[in-house]
């Protein structure tokens, strides 16, 4: 048998970085094992590439998983102190906006990769890139890693910090999952989050790329209220994005993935209510009854969300104000006030920011994110059944969980 690591790391992503890093932190000799040619992961692309590493109000009822409770002495052992102590110790500034969330003051994401891995260099992380793993076993206590073109590794401690399935073409593959399960774990099913929606109603393309600033949604699952939110809405060929969308996808996706009637219901006009409009419109007309429908709506919508109401309700661009029906302006301005927009799908895993589901964490120690299962082997970031609102919060499990399983993983060997 090969020399035996005392630590193998699986995954350079931000997970697997932080527990390599908080290891060798701790003089243990470690091994960084990476399926892609970079480190970093999905890091050069977080928060519309300036980097959301953290937020402030890291409470509980911002992550989501089968075990509710499960994220939280990860949260309180390495909180939003000691990670914004840990990224100014390694030379990176932070600054905080007015939501609460958490950047570089550089505004680059690029720069928390660049910092990190050159911590992994200042430590003497031994690093191989570009590696395809085939297999994980145990003989005996020790793992064995079988990769292709390359002689198996073994190791005294393992932890797996993989992923999930989101953004594939950023390295994701979901074989983590497949080697928990060979070692006796088991799986949550994956489903995508913080991710855009789509729609079979006509007429959507007329909206692409069109971003509103701030609109005010409402979630119904088979006709059921359950959830609000507010935002920026961005529109796709087929769908819909932005903060406001990305804060509910989930319900969304497990609804859907269970067969249920998804409907959102969107306030294009948040700070103008149905009787301000309808005031608005009898102003207008009485100024100026012969201006169209169309130039009226332009008084507060874009116009091709103007054209795309009309457009739905076969309405004439061009009919004047004056001749409108009191009936007919009041469907308008029902449709620009809670307006129904049914829901029939997500867009593909390249689109999503995070996976919902993972390793069960009902088979791992929260206090150290060891298996109750496999003696030794650990689980790190989104590998495991915890996914958090967008915002900073699935970074923040990143560095909360992989300095848990990084710290407890380097004692006692």
């Amino acid at each position: 048998m090969n020399t035996i690591r005392p630590l193998v790391v699986i995954g350079a992503g931000p997970a697997g970085l932080m527990a390599g890093l908080t290891a060798a932190e701790r003089g243990i000799k470690v091994l960084l094992l990476e399926r892609g040619n970079h480190l970093g992961g999905k890091i050069p692309v977080t928060g519309d590439g300036k980097g959301n590493l953290s937020n402030i109000d890291l409470d509980l009822s911002h992550y989501n998983s089968s075990s509710p409770g499960f994220p939280l002495a990860a949260l309180r052992e390495f909180g939003f102190k000691k990670t914004r102590e840990f990224f100014e110790k390694i030379g990176i500034k932070l600054y905080t906006d007015q939501g609460g969330r958490v950047y570089p003051y550089s505004q680059e994401a690029a720069s928390i990769q660049k910092l990190l891995v050159a911590e992994v260099h200042r430590l003497n992380i031994e690093v191989i890139t570009g590696i395809d793993i085939q297999k994980i076993g145990k003989i005996g206590s020790t793992f064995e890693i079988l990769m292709k073109h390359l002689p198996s590794c073994y190791a005294h401690r393992l932890i797996l910090a993989t992923g999930g399935l989101a953004a594939p073409q950023l390295g994701a593959t979901g074989d983590g999952y497949r080697w928990a399960v060979q070692l006796g774990h088991h799986l949550e099913p994956p489903f995508p989050a913080l991710v855009q929606l789509t729609s079979f109603l006509p007429h959507l393309g007329l909206l692409d790329k069109l971003k509103l600033a701030k609109v005010e949604i409402t979630l119904f699952i088979d006709d059921k209220l359950k959830a609000n939110a507010s935002g920026d809405l961005l529109f796709i060929p087929c769908g819909i994005s932005g903060t406001a969308i990305f804060s509910i996808s989930r319900l969304v996706s497990l609804a859907l993935a269970q067969g249920q009637q998804t409907v959102i219901m969107i306030n294009f006009t948040p700070g103008l209510n149905y009787q301000e409009l309808f005031q608005s419109f009898n102003e207008q007309k009485n100024y100026y009854p012969q201006k169209s429908l169309l130039l009226f709506l332009q008084g507060f919508l874009p116009e091709r969300l103007s054209q795309f109401i009309l457009k739905t309700l076969r309405i004439d661009f061009d009919l004047t104000i004056g001749l409108v029906s009191e009936g007919k302006i009041n469907n308008i301005l029902k449709n620009i006030t809670n307006f129904y927009l049914p829901i029939n799908g997500t867009q593909s895993w390249k689109y999503a920011q995070v996976t919902c589901g993972g390793i069960s964490v009902k088979e791992v120690n929260p206090e150290t994110m060891e298996s109750r299962i496999v003696p030794h082997l650990y689980f790190a970031g989104e590998i495991l059944d915890v996914d958090g609102d967008c915002g900073g919060y699935n970074l923040q499990w990143a560095w909360s969980s992989g300095y848990l399983a990084g710290k407890a993983a380097a004692q006692n060997i």
